[in-house]
Order: C-alpha cells, then structure tokens, then sequence
C-alpha cells in the first residue's frame, strides 16, 4: 500500500517542478520579450542594444548551472529553488527602478544565476530523485514548464502592461515567484536531490576518451548549437517582428503562446514516438519542420502562423530530441558529462542567435535576420543528416 503512495507523492512533486520552471523560464525567457517595445522606447536604444541582455541570462545561466549544481549535491534542490525564486522576485521589483541599460545588463546577470538555481536543471533533478520509477515522465513534467510558461506569461505580462503600464506590470509579476517559493517551502523534501559520498560512481573517465574521438559528438554538437541560435532567436524576437508587421500587441503575445504552445506538443510527442518509429528518420522529420517553420516565418507570408505552430511543434521535438540521441550514441556511463558540455554549446549558440538577430534587424530588418536563421538551420540539417544514430545506446546493446 505504501508504494503508490510514493508514487503518487513524486508526482505532484514533479509537478510542482513543472510550476517552477513555467515561472522562471515564462517570466525571464518568454514573459520579457512583451515588455521590449515599451523598454525600447524608454532606454532610446537599438534592437540589438537591448537584446543583449537575454544573451549575457543565457549565457551566464550556462555557467551558473556548474556552481549551481555543486550546491544541489551538497544541500539539495529545495533550498536551491527557493534562492532562484527569491532572487526572482526581487529583480523583477528592481527591473522599473533601471534608468540605464548598463543597469539592465547587470539585473540579466543576476537573471541568470536565477535560471540556474530555479531553471531546468534543478528541477530536473528535483523530479528525477522524487519520481525514481518514472524517470522519463518526471522529467518530461518538469521541462513542460518552459513551453506552459511561454503559453501563460505572454499574455497575462501584455494585458497588465496595457492596464497598469510597464512599471507596475512588473511589481505585480514580481509576487508570482514568491508565492511559488512558499508553495516549495511547504511542500518539498528538505534533502531531495543531495548526494552523499557513496552516491558518487567511480569510473569517471570510462569511455570519455571514446566520446571526444568520435566524429559524431561534434556533429551533434554543432548542430545542436546551431538550432539553439534559432530557437531563442524565435523566441526572443517573434513579438518584436510582429509588432513590426503591424500585429496588435496582444496578437503579438499570443504569437508566443502560439509558439510555446506548438513546442509543448513537440515535447510530449517527441520521446514518445522516439521510442517506436526508426529514431534517425523522426530526427530528420522534425529538424526538416524546424527549417520549414523558419524559412515561412522569414518569408512572413499568409502562411506567417502556421509556420510559427510548425516551428515550435520541430523545436518541441528536438528539445527531448537531442537529449535521446547523445544516450544512444554513447551511453549512460557519460550521459552527465557529454549533456553538460553539449548544454554549455546551446547557451553558447542560443546567446548568439539573440544578440546577432537583433544586430542583422537594425541593419537590415527581421526578414534578413530570420532569413540567416534558416540558413543555419540548414546547416543543421545536414549535420543531422550526416549522423547515423543507433536504436540502442551503448550500454543497453551490451547487456
């Protein structure tokens, strides 16, 4: 009888991952971006100038989440959580009081230390230790949350800004986290996610060797690098470039939604159908919708939203995507370490993509900027393409 208990306790606890991170990745990642028209014209400053600041979260985030993970080992997830969370509510009550953009640039620092503590990182592991025995579905709950966040936040942050202005829009956004940091003090495990000793496996350098000699680390690398450009690209720019369209701006909000909403489909189809259709041709399906989605919305043609829903719904896929094939390629024994490295490369690409899109639209306007998108997610493709991955990872063919 005590079993479904436990069962059930790690479910709502996944769940309650999922809340964190559709708060942090919604109010940092999708919920910012319907705040840029109004802080545009309130710093005087460029598309590129402003959007600098979701490169400097991204990419400090993915530098963080070593320190973070450190803290995690040695005094668990709740009290981790609970720091990202705060920390959130305090820089989005200080984000109205910034009357420089330098300001702005170091409020996004601290952005980033709150995605490492209260990102997908903690959460995944919060889910992963809470849910053992369903593994896959913690984890898929917890990552859900980027995809809710960008669904829900959009539309409530556009709806206060046009009610209440910008400045208090944010003041009353910046409670969200704080009641999401009173619902994990009550309800998380004081030790969850920590690790003793013993817990540590030995054999850390098994196969690592194999992984760097392999040609295909890279590939997968690259092009995982390469679709992170594009998708924070979409996602950081796509309400801008249809305000410059003349889309109304709850329209714009919902644009995001749209695209958040077609990536939450991706996602829980992904490793689903991964697991019973020949796994190379569904890599190359949905990285083909990706540059598909990409291509339509450079064009910004009548077909402007369904490419918005088919880029998402290939972004979705690929997210659970690139996690399944880096297993199969070369095992659990190095899962940690090749995922880490491969994440670092996605911040990397992704804070590349947010600054170069900006910079390509002042000079050249959304549609050039979308246009070089595409082009990289060719480039991706066919990295794809070139990388036959087995059914199997390395440690289950062995067995």
């Amino acid at each position: 009888m005590s079993k479904p208990m436990v069962s059930e306790r790690g479910f709502w606890i996944a769940l309650l991952c999922m809340v964190v991170v559709t708060v942090s990745n919604g109010l940092i990642n999708s919920g910012l971006s319907v705040y840029d028209e109004v802080l545009l014209e309130h710093f005087d400053v460029s598309i590129g100038q402003l959007k600098l600041r979701d490169s400097i979260s991204f990419l400090g985030s993915s530098l963080f989440v070593l320190m973070a993970g450190v803290w995690v080992d040695r005094h668990g997830t709740k009290r981790t959580l609970m720091v990202g969370l705060v920390l959130l509510a305090l820089v989005y009550s200080a984000y109205p009081m910034a009357t420089s953009l330098t300001q702005v640039y170091g409020l996004h620092v601290l952005f980033a230390v709150v995605l490492a503590c209260a990102g997908n990182m903690t959460a995944i592991v919060t889910a992963a230790h809470a849910f053992p025995n369903r593994k896959g579905l913690a984890i898929g709950m917890a990552v859900a949350g980027t995809s809710v966040g960008g669904i829900l936040i959009p539309p409530l942050a556009t709806r206060l800004i046009a009610d209440y202005g910008w400045q208090t829009a944010m003041r009353i956004e910046a409670v969200i986290p704080l009641i999401a940091m009173l619902v994990v003090l009550k309800l998380l495990p004081a030790n969850l996610g920590s690790r003793t000793k013993d817990t540590v496996t030995g054999g850390a350098r098994v196969g690592l060797s194999g992984v760097l000699l392999n040609t295909a680390f890279y590939r997968i690398t690259l092009a995982a690098s390469l679709t992170y450009y594009a998708t924070l690209s979409l996602f950081s720019h796509l309400f801008l470039y249809l305000r410059s369209l003349d889309v109304a701006a709850q329209q714009a909000a919902f644009g995001l939604s749209v695209l958040a909403a077609s990536a939450l489909v991706g996602k829980l189809i992904g490793g689903y159908i991964s697991d019973r259709l020949p796994f190379d041709g569904y890599f190359r399906i949905q990285m083909s919708l990706m540059l598909i989605g990409v291509t339509g919305i450079a064009f910004a043609g009548d077909w402007l939203w369904i490419a918005v829903v088919i880029a998402g719904f290939g972004w979705g896929g690929l997210h659970a995507l690139y996690n399944i094939v880096l297993v199969r390629l070369f095992g659990l024994t190095v899962a940690g370490r090749v995922n880490s490295t491969v994440s670092v490369a996605e911040a990397i690409g992704g804070s590349i993509g947010i600054a170069v899109t900006g910079w390509l639209a002042d000079a050249a306007g959304y549609p050039f900027a979308f246009g070089v998108t595409s082009a990289l997610c060719a480039v991706a493709l066919l990295l794809v393409f070139t990388t036959p991955t087995p059914q199997q990872a390395p440690d289950e063919s062995a067995t």
